[in-house]
């Protein structure tokens, strides 16, 4: 009883940190503020996109968004595409959102998921969370967690587009 009662917890624990088995659906229309306080609605994504979800105390979303700014510009020189940083920083630490937003010289739009409404239409509840959405708001890839080597994983993907 004790073996399958581990084997339970540790089977949910594991499905945590996967994704919301989100590929292959469209993208949830879900309206969020970005850094000077307009509206974007999900639904505006017409070209291929990258969606990262993070926070400002989760360690390994700093070092995904780190990695995809580092080569952005590059990428956006032969791509069309763009990243959309999405922060689900509640109120407790939104305030400190353009703050690091500024100290690390993103170049990507930051938006704003105060109340995780993307995150519950997803089915997803761990940061990171990355999809890549094709100009039709079709989720074709996703992934939680990072590991260096990701963010290029990103690009070869959004290259098939």
């Amino acid at each position: 009883m004790r073996k399958c009662i581990i084997l339970v917890l540790i089977t949910i624990l594991n499905l945590s940190f996967i994704g919301g088995g989100n590929q292959g659906k469209i993208l949830p229309s879900v309206e969020f503020k970005m850094l000077d306080g307009t509206v974007f609605n999900s639904k505006k994504i017409k070209r291929p996109a990258v969606l990262t979800f993070w926070s400002t105390t989760c360690v390994p979303c700093i070092k995904e968004l780190m990695a995809i700014n580092s080569k952005y510009s590059e990428w956006k020189k032969s791509t069309d595409f763009e990243v959309y940083a999405i922060s689900t920083d509640d109120e407790r630490y939104a305030t400190r959102v353009p703050l690091i937003v500024e100290r690390k010289g993103w170049q990507f739009p930051i938006l704003r998921d105060k109340e995780r409404l993307m995150f519950k239409a997803l089915g997803v509840s761990n940061n990171p969370y990355t999809v890549v959405v094709d100009q039709k708001g079709k989720i074709v890839y996703e992934h939680t967690s990072y590991k260096e080597g990701d963010e290029d994983r990103l690009i070869e993907i959004i290259k098939e587009l």
